[in-house]
Order: structure tokens, then sequence, then C-alpha cells
């Protein structure tokens, strides 16, 4: 047989048989919770049909049980929180705090043993009485009663407004490398099996609520789109009235269905103000709702939030691939863990400040649904894939609708002083990255969310995640990139990536080497240090030009001429690293 065509083969055969490996098991929910705005707790009970996907016979259960990190002070929350220096919740009274208990496992209807972990009470383990082999599936049901907390982090109320977030008892997900229970954390996010919701929440009857998937009420809708209608018609004197009504004592209950989904979140405010827009996606013409609800706090620079939300949905469809749901939300709220946080098809930003920060995090937020909504990696083990790249599409947002726009407006004093006078706003978190490790205080990129200090999580994890990407992007050129990426989209969207899966695909469409990027630049802080060892000029127009390597890195690097008077490259070409 012909050598090309065996390793053809061969290296075909080899990845059928990884790509045969991969599994994944499905979580299916079914849940009836019920409000307490007095008290603030939920009272609820929930079905999951877990269907075994893996190759292996399954003894028991890992579940995360989310609310109990606010329950005392020996959480890892609660620690982590004092490490970070953020002692609000450490000093905070016990009536303010939070937990979930009344549960009581049953697998198939028979009662099963089910204990929390030594360590960690927000994590749980139910054994089964009999093993779950490959390809069964299982019902388990459990009551479950949750102390609402004031908001530390992400669950948690401010007076009678609700995020309820991670509120649930959710299985672990089980992959390759076994069962990835995790306690709940501040500075670290999450990692969820895939599946349906079918949501039923009862509450006051003048509750507004925005929530994961759609909602099946219609009589609920109209009332939505008639606040909507309302709300359109209002000046921003009026939007910035502050209601507080009392709560209704007529209860309702709304249902909510979505599949393909790893999670489910839900927020509820008496005061919401509602926008309502629709916009047609650019390749299958299919129709998307959007929503922004909020309260008189900024609502004068949420009175343009619309415009925000309907330009990132589309910005990402066309860039990373077509955005699969058919409802896309933001909501106002209080918000203790960083600007806003992403739950599928909605997300909950906190107070912004400014026209532009609020863009920013918005569109950043809603491109959560990609990276890591639809794009299932792990958060918590490899925050780089989520964060990293959306920052990456956050700034390449920020470069094609703002392409002029300054770091710091147009204050020419303190741009000179602070001596970032050609410096683009979509640059800022590269000069942090560079402060701090010219400081010494760098991590690499590729490690664990909770290994880093809080600073450098959102300046390494963020900040270089991001001129990572973009130096990928550039490396490739930007055609070429987002065949890749769309790629890796089309291939694992609804799944759990690994960073070698990633890896594969840019590989494979750019056609480049890519070792000194997932092995070097992800777990190392070695630079680049190449330098200009000799400039020969040939004629007036051309020189000749060597480059040497000082350093041990191979990275690729650009070479070209630079026109300072008009700050642009004249000329920049790709050269592969050695």
């Amino acid at each position: 047989m012909n050598k090309s065509i065996f390793a053809a083969l061969f290296f075909s055969l080899i990845n059928a048989t990884l790509f045969a490996q991969y599994f994944q098991q499905e979580v299916n929910y079914k849940i009836n919770v019920q409000l307490n705005d007095t008290g603030h707790t939920l009272d609820g009970f929930i079905e999951i049909e877990y269907i075994n996907n893996s190759p292996d016979d399954l003894n028991y259960l890992m579940f995360h049980l989310w609310p109990n990190a606010y329950k005392n002070n020996q959480t890892a929350f609660a620690k982590q929180q004092l490490e970070n220096k953020n002692t609000d919740f450490w000093f905070s009274k016990k009536e303010d705090q939070g937990y979930i208990d009344k549960l009581n496992f049953r697998v198939d209807g028979a009662n099963v043993q089910w204990a929390l972990d030594s360590v960690n009470i927000d994590i749980a383990k139910v054994n089964l009485t009999q093993s779950l082999k490959p390809k069964e599936k299982i019902t388990i049901t459990t009551p479950f009663f949750v102390k609402i907390p004031k908001t530390f982090s992400r669950l948690g109320h401010e007076g009678q407004s609700y995020q309820i977030t991670q509120w649930f008892p959710k299985p672990a997900v089980y992959d390759k490398n076994g069962w990835n229970a995790m306690p709940y954390l501040d500075q670290g996010e999450f990692y969820s099996e895939y599946g349906s919701f079918d949501v039923k929440i009862t509450l006051p009857k003048n509750y507004v609520v925005g929530a994961t998937g759609y909602l099946q009420n219609e009589p609920e809708q109209q009332w939505i789109d008639s606040i909507a209608e309302k709300t359109a018609s209002l000046n921003e004197m009026q939007l910035r009235q502050n209601l507080n009504p009392v709560s209704d004592t007529t209860l309702k209950t709304l249902q909510y269905k979505i599949d393909n989904v790893h999670d489910f979140a839900w927020f509820a405010d008496k005061r919401y103000r509602i926008l309502k827009s629709e916009i047609e996606l650019p390749e299958s013409k299919r129709k998307v709702i959007t929503y922004a609800m909020f309260t008189h706090v900024e609502a004068k620079l949420w009175k343009d939030a619309m415009k925000y939300i309907n330009q990132g949905v589309l910005a990402y469809s066309k860039w990373v691939g077509e955005y699969p749901y058919n409802i896309c939300t933001a909501v106002q709220g209080a918000l203790s863990a960083g600007g806003g946080m992403e739950y599928p098809t909605i997300t909950i930003i906190g107070k912004a400040g400014s026209a532009r920060a609020l863009e920013t995090v918005i569109v950043h937020e809603v491109g959560h649904n990609w990276f890591q909504g639809i794009l299932g990696s792990n958060e918590r083990v490899h925050p780089w894939m989520d964060e990293g790249i959306n920052s990456f599409y956050e700034q390449r947002y920020i470069q094609e609708y703002y392409p002029d726009e300054m770091l710091i407006g147009k204050d020419k004093g303190i741009n000179r002083f602070l001596n970032v006078e050609t410096f683009k706003a979509d640059e800022f978190l590269k000069l942090v990255y560079e402060a701090v490790a010219g400081y010494r205080a760098a991590q690499p990129l590729g490690k664990h969310s909770e290994i880093y200090t809080s600073n450098n999580f959102g300046v390494i994890v963020y900040g270089k995640g991001g001129w990572a990407t973009e130096y990928l992007q550039s490396y490739f050129g930007v055609e070429v990139f987002d065949a890749a990426m769309q790629q890796y989209f089309n291939e694992y969207k609804f799944k759990h990536p690994q960073p070698e899966d990633l890896k594969r695909i840019l590989e494979a469409t750019s056609g480049k080497n890519l070792d000194w990027f997932f092995n070097t630049l992800l777990n190392t802080n070695e630079d680049a240090n190449y330098k200009i060892a000799s400039i020969k000029k040939q004629d007036d127009t051309n020189f000749n030009v060597r480059i040497k390597n000082k350093g041990e890195t191979h990275y690729p690097i650009s070479a070209g001429t630079y026109n300072f008077k008009e700050n642009r490259y004249e000329t920049q070409t790709w050269l592969d690293g050695f």
C-alpha cells in the first residue's frame, strides 16, 4: 500500500476512534416552584430524567446544591470571598444568608441514601439501589426549599427584586474525566449537562418575570407586550420614576419550556419596564424576539438597550454561528459577581455607569450564549475558552461599531498625561495585561479559575485571553479564522468541547501547527523575544531585514512597515515561529 494512503487511513481511523469515545449525558427537568416574597423563600419540587450515554455503569450520581454556598463561613464561596478581600458575606447577618433543604431524593419512586460531601456542603452524593447501565435512564425526584440570600453574588434578592440562579438540585457533569462535582464559587463559573426544561413558577400576579426559555401563558405574554408598548411611549423623566408597588394578593403560575440548554435562571421584579424588538437572522431569516427589562435605576441608559442586544446577536451570528433560539433577553438587577452574568437566552446586568459601559457588558453577556451557552466548555477548568474567547469577540464588536473611539474619550489632557493618546478603546485589556506582566505578577492563561488572584482573573483570563485569541485571528487572517470558529461552532454546539477539540479544528482549518499556543502560550508566562539583528538597504524602497530569536518560545511573529505619522501599518506579513 502507498505510504501516504496508509498514513491517511491510519489517522482517519484514529480520529474516528477518538470521536467515538466522546459521550454526553442528557438531563431533562420538570420543576414546580413558588416564591414567598415576604420570607424570601422558594418551595419547589423537581423531577429529573437522567439518561446515561456513557460507556460506564453508574452506582451513584453527584449533585450540586449551590444555595448551600451561602449557609455559613465554612463554604468554598465564603472562604474565596475572604481571600479576595470581600468581607460582606463573611460578616453578614444569619437572616441574610441562604441554604437549600427539605430534600428527599427518590429514584424511580424508591427511597435512596444520599449524603452531603464532607468538605463542601453544596455538593451531595446520591447512591443508586442498582447500577445505571449504558443507555438506561432513571427518574430522580425531590422536594426542595431555598432560603434566598441577600445578593452577595449571583443567587439573591435585594428587597423584592429577585435573581434566581443556581437555585435547584442539579446533577454534576459526568464525562471522560469522571464526575465534575464542584462547589459554588464567585470567581469561577460552571459546567452543566444539556437537556430540556419545563418550569412552572408561582408568584404574586404583579411581578414581571424574565426567564430562560419560552413563556407558555398567552395572557401573560399579552400583559408583557402591553408593558412594552407603554414603556416605548415614556419619556426619560417618566422612565426614571421610582415605582414600588405592593405585591398583589392574587397569585399566578407561569410556565417556561426550552430544549438544548444546560441551565435555567429567572428574574422577577414588580418595577420592570420592558422594551421589545425583533431581528431577522442573516442566513436562515428566522425571527428572534429580544427584550430588555429594567427599573428606574439607570433607565436613561437602558432606553437604548435594544440596539445593543440586537447588534450583539447579529454580530455573533455572523462571526461564529447562527443563534439557535428564538428569544434573547437582558435584565437589570442586583449583582455582585462582576458587571453581568449569562444564562441561556437571558443575561443579568448590574450597574453600568455609562452608555458605552452598558453596551459593552450587554454585548459581552449576550455573547456568552455562544461561549459557554451553546459551546459548553468547562468554565471552572478552562475559563479562557469562555471568558477569553468571548472577550475577543466583545472587542471585535467595539472595532466594528466604534473603530475610531479612543481609550479615554475626548479628554486630550488625561490622554497625554497617561501617555495613551494613540490607544483605541479596544486596546485597554492588552495595556492592563502588559502592566501586570511588567511587575512579574502574571499567571499562565491555562489555569483553573480558582487559582488566579482576584486581579489576575480579570486581567489574565479576560485580557490576555482576548488578546491571545486576537493573536490567532491576525496570524490566520480574518477569513480563515472565521471559517475555523464556525467549524468549531457547528461541530460542538450543545456539547462539551475541550482545548484539544478546539486545537484540532483550528489546525485542520488553518493548516498551522499550534503547539506554540496550546502548550506554551497557555501554560507558561514566556513571551516572544525576537529582535531585529540587522537591516541592510538594497535600494531606495527595499531592505533586507534579519530577525533573530533570543528567547525560548517559537511564537509566530508579524513583520512589516509602520507609518507612525498616520498610526497604521503600511505593510504586514506573518512569519511562522523559529
